[in-house]
């Protein structure tokens, strides 16, 4: 029977992220450590949504100062105007125009609050994308197979491309074949078996 002769255990590399690989750093039957740099993507759409992020939170922290000023005034003018009301000395109406402006002062410090966690979150994104720009070796290994030249965009939208195939260990190989159906009878576990290959 003809076969193929591959290692026992290979891993595929890909990108979470999509972009413009700047670098190639090893070949085919190049040996690599884990966690070996094997490639770079370019890094700047991510280091623009860092800095773009970073702005956002400044803005919305201002905006949180903001809304805690106008909290400290509405509370304060509640405060008079309840002690007012228990005198008799305004309506009730305003009143209760006052304690709902300081509801509504309270959910815009909260509403504040919460876009700056989203913001945060969202360049927390952006920073783990950006480590992602660096392709790492996942094992050690030889490379069977690149698939990525430096300048080539790599569009990571619904899974991970594979840019690399990394054997883990060459000294244990297998031979994938398919035995005829008349022949397959005769197989049996542990039975020896003779390969050759066409380079040898």
């Amino acid at each position: 029977a003809t076969g193929t002769l591959s290692a026992l255990s290979t891993v595929d590399v890909g990108s979470e992220v999509s972009g413009k690989v700047d670098e190639v750093l090893v070949d085919f039957n190049d040996e690599v450590k884990k966690g070996q740099i094997i490639a770079r993507i370019d890094p700047s759409t991510f280091e623009t949504q860092i800095e773009q992020g970073d702005a956002t939170i400044a803005n919305a922290r201002a905006g949180l100062q903001t809304a805690q000023a106008g909290l400290r005034n509405a509370e304060l003018d509640f405060d008079r105007k309840q002690e007012l009301a228990q005198q008799k000395l305004v309506a009730r109406s305003d009143l209760d125009q006052s304690r709902a402006a300081r509801d509504q002062a309270r959910a815009q410090v909260t509403q504040a609050q919460a876009q700056i966690r989203q913001q945060q979150a969202s360049t927390q994104n952006a920073r783990l994308n950006l480590g992602r720009t660096v392709i790492r070796s996942p094992v050690d290994g030889v490379v069977l197979n690149r698939a990525v030249e430096p300048g080539q965009t790599v569009a990571a939208s619904l899974q991970a491309p594979v840019l690399f195939k990394i054997a883990e260990d060459l000294a244990q190989m297998e031979i994938m074949l398919a035995v005829d159906e008349s022949d397959i009878g005769q197989v049996k576990p542990g039975q020896a078996v003779s390969f050759t290959v066409d380079a040898f």
